[in-house]
């Protein structure tokens, strides 16, 4: 797995951690999450809280040593960002498709355009959403940034998959609609990360969300 900062066309930057096992994508979020909002960034002090995730995984889940070979339940989850105590209470709700872009900016909030640098604001925090594959099986995402602009909202959507940033139109009251595709203009420097290729579209069909609520 790898750690990699990206910037989009709304001025913001994002912290975004790869996956290196097909199915850890959850276990990716948490820590995209955890970092987020500790402020924390990729060093020899950010080893520590990684290893943090990990163990409150093992003990939400009962697991021992994660190694990404099953999907992470909406539940475990949900526990595993619970355990780690220092970024509040978190609760997976199952919400209607039409709901989720509004559940997006209550928890995130909408700005015009950037600096946002991975910066919490006082109640406004990410959110984790649940995509479902039109080809089959599904994936976790970080929303960490809205932009409201002319109307329109775009949501910053961290993959960890590919470990970029796609930034998303939605609308409220409508499903959640996503694309994971190659991003233009970005670049690494090192890191191991998977490709989209071919794209994979989808959407959060069913509704599940991991989201702050104190």
């Amino acid at each position: 797995m790898a750690w990699f900062v990206r910037f989009t066309r709304f001025l913001d930057a994002h912290l975004v951690y790869a996956q290196e096992a097909n199915q850890s994508c959850g276990i990716a979020c948490a820590l995209m999450v955890a970092f987020k909002i500790n402020k924390l960034s990729p060093g020899s002090r950010s080893v520590y809280a990684e290893q943090e995730v990990y163990t409150a995984f093992d003990q939400a889940t009962g697991t021992n040593g994660y190694n990404g070979s099953q999907g992470t339940g909406s539940a475990d989850l949900a526990k595993t960002l619970n355990k780690l105590g220092s970024i509040g209470v978190w609760r997976y709700d199952q919400l209607s498709p039409t709901q989720v872009p509004q559940a997006i900016v209550d928890s995130v909030g909408a700005d015009f355009l950037g600096p946002v640098i991975d910066t919490s604001k006082q109640g406004r925090w990410p959110i984790i959403l649940g995509l479902d594959w039109t080809a089959g099986g599904g994936h976790w995402v970080v929303v960490d940034t809205v932009n409201h602009i002319a109307g329109n909202y775009y949501a910053s959507v961290c993959d960890p998959w590919d470990g970029d940033v796609h930034v998303t139109k939605m609308e409220i009251g409508k499903r959640f609609d996503y694309t994971g595709a190659p991003v233009p203009f970005s670049w690494d420097l090192g890191g191991v990360r998977h490709d989209y290729n071919p794209p994979a579209s989808g959407g959060v069909q069913i509704g599940d969300v991991i989201r702050r609520i104190a």
